[in-house]
């Protein structure tokens, strides 16, 4: 499952912003015919009141008004959020740097004996933290995560910054 994740990972740097331009075009245009819908399901209600038409009728092409209106809203929120992530500076990160991170040695960063090592995070005497697989879970404090984490909550560094820490 981690390859299938890094392949989508490298997928998504690699269409960049080609594939933020297509999918916002797409976007667009179904707003576009959402639109036309919610006009047309607005007049055929009026109408249906204009001729005197039975409540279920009305009811029935009311019904369709709020789905159109909720799927309006959704376009919207997603398009907001891909042109806020286009926007960010966190583009400078790649999952390349963040995959190398993750494999950098938690143990050149604290001493380790015997897969325990003394917590950082709380005023600790003997070794409650236990490091396997390059991650680390305190049993005193419940402090746990990867290096990226460790790095983030040792140094009071944001996600960006750890990264880069972790990279040179």
């Amino acid at each position: 499952m981690t390859k299938v994740r890094q392949k989508i990972a490298l997928f998504k740097v690699e269409i960049g912003n080609w594939g933020r331009c297509r999918r916002l075009e797409y976007l667009y245009d179904c707003l576009i015919a959402l639109d036309r819908e919610l006009i047309e399901r607005h007049r055929a209600y009026k109408k249906s009141i204009e001729d005197d038409r039975p409540y279920i009728e009305r009811a029935l092409i009311a019904s369709y008004i709020p789905e159109v209106e909720k799927n309006i809203s959704k376009h919207e929120r997603e398009i907001n959020f891909i042109v806020k992530c286009a926007q960010s500076k966190t583009d400078d990160i790649t999952p390349g740097m963040i995959e190398h991170a993750r494999q950098y040695p938690i143990e050149r960063l604290i001493e380790v004996k015997r897969n325990m090592a003394v917590c950082l995070f709380h005023d600790d005497h003997k070794p409650s933290m236990g490091i396997k697989n390059n991650r680390f879970h305190c049993f005193g404090c419940g402090a746990k995560g990867d290096v990226i984490d460790f790095v983030m909550k040792r140094d009071g560094l944001s996600f960006q910054n750890a990264i880069k820490f972790l990279n040179t």
